[in-house]
């Protein structure tokens, strides 16, 4: 009985700091810190913060995205985590449906820019046109918002560029009218859309690119964001970079490693998020290299040659492999190189200059490797009160 009396006499324990349970709940993965999100207004609060929101991203674990479209069993995306060469911890990532024309274009801060298609990708109507809608996708919390309506209907949008618009919250995507250069002096017409637009918009012409320079004016690739700015090698490579502001939304030029050097214009390369700046990576086949150039100062676009990998280690058979890209530097700042197929890759250590690992085993069913990076992320897909959130109705959004 005193025992008893005693423990009902007990005071509660004090509650923790704010401070203490913030770093208890960054090691939690998304899943459940959305869990503890409806234990209470405060911690909802506390969880809901965007400090912490931006924390929680920064910790979690990379993987590298994988992706084929003409995927039927509702695995079009998945996840590889780093190291890549333990594929039995790619898993599937959550995209809304399991349709197969499931197309990936674009990943920003653990929010995917996706696509579907009415029809498999390659093929059409009577008339050879499909049709797409276009969403923002968070596979960590299931949350969903769609794009301006205006671009669910053509087949000729082209995606470069994903990224947040600091002064309003918002994801935003660029693209461009791939058709554009036969109407408006063959250079690219460039647009950005976000959920809640009723339509996308049109950017300002730029004088990026010359009235002729309609090739040139097409980026492709995925671009490295830095100091809050988009950056693209040219399509070629000897005319330098380009780089979009997110926040004013314009484009201008830069000067690249390969400036005037118009052999390189025939070699494979792109930039890539390097040492904490800016690198870019040519691949040269004739001699089985991976050079790759370092920014060593962004305000006099200084750029310095810095390493040179023989790439031979990711054929399995001896030789040298074709089209190898360096895809992205891992947490170690070690290189990770995809291998021509995109079904292979291998993680090569830029300090001491050996491999560290390859696997000559291809990703498992039909996925190819892409060059995004994925960490779960808390982000919202769109503003408090903007867009909608809801996946399509059914597995296939057209039916």
């Amino acid at each position: 009985m005193a025992a008893a009396d005693a423990t009902a006499t007990t005071p509660p324990a004090p509650p923790l700091p704010d401070d203490i349970l913030v770093e208890i709940f960054l090691l939690l993965p998304t899943k459940s810190v959305l869990r503890f999100r409806a234990v209470c207004t405060p911690w909802r609060l506390l969880l809901s913060d965007p400090t912490f929101v931006r924390e929680h991203h920064r910790r979690a674990p990379h993987a590298i995205l994988l992706s084929n479209p003409i995927i039927d069993n509702g695995d079009a995306i998945s996840a590889l985590l780093f190291p890549y060469a333990d594929q039995s911890t790619a898993a599937p990532l959550y995209c809304g449906t399991t349709c197969q024309q499931t197309s990936l274009h674009g990943c920003s801060d653990g929010l995917l820019l996706l696509s579907w298609s009415r029809f498999p990708v390659g093929e059409g109507d009577a008339t050879g046109r499909n049709y797409y809608r276009y969403f923002l996708c968070n596979p960590a919390t299931r949350e969903m918002a769609s794009l301006p309506a205006d671009l669910d209907s053509e087949d000729f949008v082209c995606f470069v560029g994903f990224y947040r618009h600091e002064p309003t919250a918002e994801y935003r995507a660029l693209g461009y009218n791939s058709r554009s250069p036969w109407s408006i002096g063959h250079r690219y017409e460039y647009l950005v859309a976000a959920p809640g637009q009723q339509s996308a918009r049109k950017l300002e012409p730029t004088d990026v690119w010359t009235s002729a320079d309609c090739i040139n004016s097409r980026l492709d690739d995925r671009p490295v964001i830095h100091r809050g700015c988009l950056h693209w090698m040219s399509l070629f490579y000897s005319k330098g970079a380009v780089v979009f502001d997110t926040i004013s939304e314009e484009f201008r030029p830069m000067r690249g490693p390969l400036d005037g050097d118009a052999r390189m214009d025939r070699m494979i390369g792109r930039l890539v998020a390097l040492d904490g700046t800016l690198g870019a990576s040519v691949f040269v086949e004739c001699e089985g290299l991976l050079k790759v150039w370092v920014l060593e100062s962004y305000e006099e676009e200084a750029w310095a040659f810095r390493y040179s990998i023989d790439v031979g280690f990711l054929e399995p058979k001896g030789g040298s492999p074709r089209f190898t890209t360096l895809a992205h530097e891992s947490v170690d700042g070690d290189a990770v190189i995809l291998a021509s197929d995109k079904k292979r890759c291998g993680v090569y250590s830029l300090r001491s200059g050996v491999v560290v690992s390859t696997s000559h085993e291809s990703f498992h069913g039909d996925l190819e490797a892409t060059i995004h990076v994925y960490q779960e992320s808390l982000a919202r897909v769109a503003p408090e009160g903007v867009g909608e959130r809801h996946p399509p109705i059914g597995v296939n959004p057209w039916h």
